[in-house]
């Protein structure tokens, strides 16, 4: 059994790791609140663009552009996100088991990451790195911008035959999923569901300046804002699994500290026991 001031210094120890903890919990719940707002709120956005694509590509050929139509190569790229530091749960292992378990993993594949988790996750397992981004706490479209700026030049140069984006979804504090999304070749699956008769909305469309000259800006537009959000979604996933995470370090430190507590007490009576006995013993003999 440890001595009293070998335990006295393992209660220090514990109590200031859990200070240390309880701070960063503090801090990711800050950061927490303003993600997730940023995160939920422009999930409606995504929604209404991608009905206006629904809506859209009807009306021109598929075959005639691109971004819809697979090419030639048979390189596939992911675009991973994930965080720069640690201490996020099981955040980065789920993302990186659902690359190993991806289809398109399995073949010729090139990565675009962003966070140093990621990327070293495909330096480690020896795969084409492209290009890799800082995952910075101000999320900002430019960097959404530049990625899909690289994706698309390398997809009408045939140098990918298709594009994924595998990130953290963001389903509440307590969950974090990982989701794996197509970005090219954008496809259009039309929807065998009858539309309902109150629907107000005519078939009848106008487009200024012309359909293809919407749907080419549309079609960036996509891509560009479907990474932008999953950025946001990877940084309010990150701070939620964070916030979780050193709330359990928290918690078990404390526990710890109770259970060295009752440790010491125990080792501490169990001396007073011992010295009292040791007196006691020496008053019979000199008597």
């Amino acid at each position: 059994m440890a001595n009293t001031r070998e335990l006295r210094r393992r209660i220090r120890s514990v109590k200031n790791t859990s200070q240390i903890t309880k701070a960063m919990q503090m801090v990711a719940a800050a950061k927490m609140r303003k993600a997730q707002n940023q995160a939920l709120n422009g999930r409606p956005y995504i929604e209404i663009l991608a009905k206006s694509l629904e809506r859209l590509l009807p009306k021109v050929d598929i075959e005639a552009h691109p971004l819809l139509s697979r090419n030639k190569s048979s390189k596939t790229g992911i675009v991973l996100l994930s965080t720069d530091k640690g201490l996020v749960g099981a955040l980065n292992t789920n993302l990186m088991r659902t690359v190993l378990v991806s289809q398109a993993a399995s073949g010729n594949v090139v990565f675009y990451t962003v966070g140093k988790k990621g990327r070293n996750f495909v330096v480690k397992t020896g795969k084409d790195l492209i290009a890799d981004f800082e995952n910075v706490d101000l999320v900002s479209l430019r960097q959404a911008v530049q990625l899909t700026k690289m994706i698309t030049e390398a997809f009408f140069a045939e140098d990918l035959g298709e594009a994924y984006l595998i990130y953290p979804h963001f389903v509440s504090t307590l969950k974090q999923e990982p989701r794996k999304l197509k970005l090219l070749p954008i496809e259009y699956v039309e929807s065998d569901k009858e539309k309902p008769v109150n629907e107000k909305i005519s078939k009848d469309f106008l487009f200024e300046p012309n359909v293809d000259s919407l749907l080419d800006f549309i079609l960036v537009h996509h891509i560009q804002n479907t990474i932008y959000h999953a950025l946001l979604e990877t940084k309010a996933a990150e701070h939620s699994a964070r916030m979780i995470a050193m709330q359990n370090a928290t918690d078990n430190a404390k526990e710890i500290v109770d259970d060295l507590t009752l440790n010491y007490n125990q080792t501490r009576q169990q001396a007073i026991t011992t010295e009292l006995l040791e007196i006691t013993t020496a008053q019979v003999a000199m008597q």
